[in-house]
């Protein structure tokens, strides 16, 4: 009996070594890796590399932004759950965090056990765009090209899964109207599909489209959230254009693999929160549609839990289908 004790005993140790060897040397120790699961060029990609280079200041070692896409965000984040708990490795994530696993039944990693909230970075309002070409100037006007050309009109989302595609789905739903959904494994390359004509709209957070708007290049119709934007106090809500139904707003984080010491988890919402208090930094957020944040880890944590619940009731009333 107290053979099986000194052994279990030691088991505990032999798992719990990464941990202490991990708080025994200063950190970071090496290079540490911002894993983004969309490909370059997105709003998550651009957060990721307005923080990295400022952090490798402050920490001493280089940061640096590695995108890892596919699988609807499975492969980048599937990299950090099997990552060494040394806070060298961390996520860069989006609301597809909690979505994917509303929608997938069998996962690589539990969001809810193998990681652990760090800071909500920023958020930004989801918009309803078009393509010039299409003859419509409101969301009124879509909805009866829709209705006349049902399983004709295609709108593009960021993948599979996220709050761009719920939220066409919900359009589908609301208004009654037959869309063919085409998804793209992230932003830049969505963005780029509206903007040469191979889908007909698509939701789309502020910060991706802005300069496309301001451009001319794409047709605001009109904002996904409950409340009008203050940047854009002209534009209607989903609801005061008919559809009810909306509040979609898009969120960027960062999670740390679970075992990650609680130092190292300070260290990085404090980092954070100071670049996103630096002036130039809050400036370029904000003129390109971002609401900077700095959340604490806790208050993060009970962002996950609320937007857990609220897309599993989209997704109910949607019937999007579970795979």
């Amino acid at each position: 009996m107290q053979y099986s004790r000194i052994a279990a005993f030691a088991g505990a140790l032999c798992l719990a070594q990464p941990t202490l060897d991990a708080l025994a040397q200063p950190y970071p120790s090496k290079p540490v890796r911002l894993i983004v699961p969309f490909p370059p060029g997105g709003t998550l990609d651009r957060l990721a590399r307005s923080i990295a280079p400022r952090a490798s200041e402050t920490f001493g070692q280089p940061v640096l932004v590695e995108n890892r896409p596919g699988a609807g965000t499975i492969l980048g984040t599937e990299v950090v759950a099997r990552a060494a708990p040394d806070g060298h490795t961390l996520l860069m994530m989006a609301a597809s965090f909690v979505i994917t696993p509303l929608l997938r039944q069998k996962l690589p990693f539990d969001p809810q056990r193998d990681f652990v909230p760090v800071t909500l970075i920023a958020n930004t309002p989801n918009v309803l765009v078009a393509q010039p070409a299409l003859p419509v100037r409101s969301v009124k006007e879509l909805v009866a090209l829709a209705r006349a050309r049902p399983g004709e009109l295609t709108y593009g989302s960021i993948g599979a899964g996220t709050p761009q595609h719920l939220a066409g789905e919900m359009l589908a739903v609301n208004a009654k109207v037959d869309l063919v959904h085409v998804p793209y494994q992230g932003g830049a390359p969505a963005a780029a599909a509206l903007l040469g004509g191979h889908v007909s709209f698509m939701f789309a957070n502020l910060a991706e489209v802005q300069s496309f708007i301001d451009g001319g290049r794409m047709r605001l119709l009109a904002v996904a959230t409950a409340e009008r934007v203050p940047t854009l106090p002209k534009v209607p809500t989903m609801t005061e254009a008919g559809v009810a139904g909306f509040d979609s707003t898009s969120w960027f984080g960062m999670v740390a693999p679970s075992a990650v010491p609680r130092e190292v988890i300070t260290r990085w919402q404090a980092e954070i929160a100071r670049i996103l208090n630096i002036a130039e930094v809050r400036d370029t957020l904000t003129s390109a549609g971002f609401r900077p944040l700095g959340t604490s880890p806790e208050q993060f944590g009970a962002l996950l839990q609320a937007e857990t619940t609220r897309y599993a009731r989209v997704i109910r009333e949607a019937k999007v289908q579970v795979e």
